[in-house]
């Protein structure tokens, strides 16, 4: 029977490589749960850790993703010396003369669907399917499983074994203690590397919490299905009044007007649409953005907390400039999509504003034909039955527009909140950079 290699939940694991795959540097849980020495795995490829278990194609698809300039995650079964094996969940990231490599212990429910996934596929590669048939093979089991494309199943993979991490540590994160006394330099490293830890960690429960409610909102569609029931009854309401001639005048008018506003909440319903769309794909960028920073600077942390001699503190300011360049890198897309969850949740309070303008003008039209159903007898009570309606759906946007609004508010809430955590990383990691420097 194979043992497993065994390794914590709270250990990650680092490596460099150049661009033909050579490994340049590791860190000492990769070095450890390999079974390879530095010495034994500096310079020789990295598939020096593969496993016969994993399909061909998920590594023709990690190297297309790298050689094309792309990041990519994925699941990957390595084989240690002795012939252990151990699962991680592995983000590379090109650099400009190589690639670096991020791995974390899976946890999530999604592991076990890797694994019954890529089971078949080894067997039909071993059956003779070609490497591309494969690869074909793994996306549409892929798309069987919900996913469009590649980048959403990792995308999803890595922010649910994020939060999976998260959960299973929560009362179990332990960390190892000194057995020297560290430089004053790396210890200034550690202490602005731990706030940008915490900042990163609130900020991506905050990104996580506006992804989940903005994907899930649906108040565009309810001020869409209003406008529609609302031009039903000015319809219902024009021919009704048509039918009284010359009384129905003043009811014409009526019908008319609310057919204006009509047309103003079906612009206005097509405009929250994008508006939505906007902000759920901006949070939705921000999240997965959000966890590809923390995961770097978890990174950061973690060797920094490895760090017991002066020859791992060489090798902790080394790779602690590479990290930092990377985290650089992609924490200014996640400030850049912080300023437009903003700039999205303003624009929602201004379109709040002026539909509630149209509500007003909704209240004085039923007002208006109320006054005269009183004043002209011949009024039948389908028409009392119309513009009892007309309140009722005008009851029902006021409604749904203080449900936006409080919608909005909260996302501003959050977005600011967001920003200062941000701002909090930012700051403590140019003190990162000086310490480096110094």
């Amino acid at each position: 029977m194979t043992l497993e290699a065994d390794f914590a939940l709270n250990e990650l694991f680092f490596s460099k490589t150049d661009f033909k795959g050579r490994i340049e540097s590791g860190n000492q849980v990769f070095v450890r749960v390999s079974e390879y020495s530095n010495e034994e795995i500096l310079g020789r490829p990295h598939n020096i850790i593969r496993h016969q278990d994993m399909p061909r194609s998920v590594f023709k698809l990690f190297w297309g993703y790298l050689q094309s300039h792309r990041p990519i995650a994925a699941y990957v079964k390595n084989k240690s010396k002795t012939g252990k094996y151990y699962w991680v969940f592995a983000m590379a990231f090109p650099m400009t003369d190589g690639y670096l490599s991020i791995r974390i212990k899976p946890s999530s429910v999604f592991l076990g669907e890797v694994q019954r996934l890529y089971e078949g596929l080894v067997s039909q590669e071993n059956a003779g399917l070609g490497i591309e048939q494969s690869e074909g093979l793994l996306l549409s089991e892929l798309h069987k499983l919900g996913f469009a494309s590649y980048d959403a199943f990792m995308t999803r993979a890595l922010l649910e074994e994020m939060k999976s991490r998260d959960q299973l540590l929560l009362h179990f994160e332990k960390k190892a203690p000194l057995t020297f006394d560290r430089s004053e330099r790396v210890e200034e490293i550690q202490e602005a590397s731990s706030k940008c830890t915490k900042a990163a960690r609130t900020a991506f429960d905050l990104a996580d919490s506006l992804s989940q409610r903005f994907s899930r909102n649906n108040q565009a569609q309810n001020i869409s299905d209003i406008c529609r029931e609302v031009q039903m009854v000015t319809t219902n309401l024009t021919i009704s009044a048509a039918k009284l001639g010359e009384a129905g005048k003043t009811l014409s008018v009526v019908s008319k007007n609310l057919e204006r506003l009509a047309l103003e909440i079906d612009e206005s319903s097509r405009e929250f649409d994008e508006i939505f769309a906007n902000f759920s794909v901006a949070a939705s960028r921000m999240y997965f953005s959000m966890a590809t920073s923390r995961l770097q600077i978890e990174m950061m942390n973690h060797l920094i907390d490895e760090t017991q001699s002066p020859e791992q503190e060489a090798f902790l300011l080394q790779n602690c400039h590479l990290l930092k360049s990377l985290i650089s890198a992609n924490f200014a897309d996640v400030e850049e999509t912080a300023k437009k969850l903003i700039k999205e949740n303003k624009s929602l309070s201004r379109s709040i504003t002026m539909l509630s303008k149209v509500t007003a003008g909704m209240d004085v039209i039923c007002v208006v034909g109320k006054i005269e159903m009183a004043r002209v007898k011949e009024f039948s009570s389908a028409l009392e039955s119309l513009l009892a309606d007309m309140e009722n759906l005008t009851a029902s946007f006021k409604k749904t527009l203080r449900s936006i609004e409080n919608e909005s508010q909260w996302g501003l809430v959050r977005s600011s909140e967001l920003k200062n955590h941000l701002s909090v990383i930012s700051q403590n990691l140019r003190h990162v950079d000086n310490s480096m420097l110094t």
